[in-house]
């Protein structure tokens, strides 16, 4: 359906695009104030983009695109989308919860847990496929990140009880 109208439900959607917006407008004003806040890099120091720069050159993209979508710019009328099903919210709190995990617990047992337990969500019985997998990829991860590239990760508070 081409310059037809579509209803109601195509008003909502419009008003929908608005609110997204508008929320994304916000935002990117609350990040964009942020970085008047960043240190100053000494100019002996300075080499490209400053620290506050490609921030906010992002920022104007991000803007630019939400006013484009305000104004209905490059968008077509489409029927309002199906409701999220049940698993994207279960998954979302899954991974909710991972972040308090890490600080509890540290980065790699968390991670263990919330790849297998994500693995029992989504369908995986077999626990040994599913051990084995979280822990070739944890394997990587660590050998990558800390011995590699030498970065760190959270231990945890409870990881922190011990040197």
């Amino acid at each position: 359906m081409t310059g037809g109208s579509m209803g109601p439900a195509g008003a909502a959607r419009g008003r929908a695009d608005v609110v997204v917006a508008a929320v994304a407008l916000t935002f990117c004003g609350g990040v964009f104030a942020l970085t008047y806040g960043f240190d100053a890099v000494p100019e002996a120091l300075m080499k490209g983009l400053g620290a506050e720069l490609f921030p906010r050159l992002v920022l104007g993209v991000m803007i630019l695109l939400a006013a484009l979508i305000a104004l209905g710019i490059g968008t077509t009328r489409m029927p309002a989308p199906a409701p999220l099903p049940r698993m994207v919210w279960l998954t979302g709190v899954v991974l909710l919860a991972f972040m308090g995990a890490v600080e509890l617990v540290g980065m790699w047992p968390a991670c263990i847990v919330v790849l297998v337990g994500l693995g029992r969500l989504w369908g995986e019985r077999s626990l040994v496929k599913l051990m084995a997998s979280a822990a070739g990829l944890c394997g990587a991860l660590y050998l990558l990140f800390v011995r590699f590239l030498g970065t760190s990760f959270p231990k945890g508070l409870l990881g922190a009880l011990w040197p």
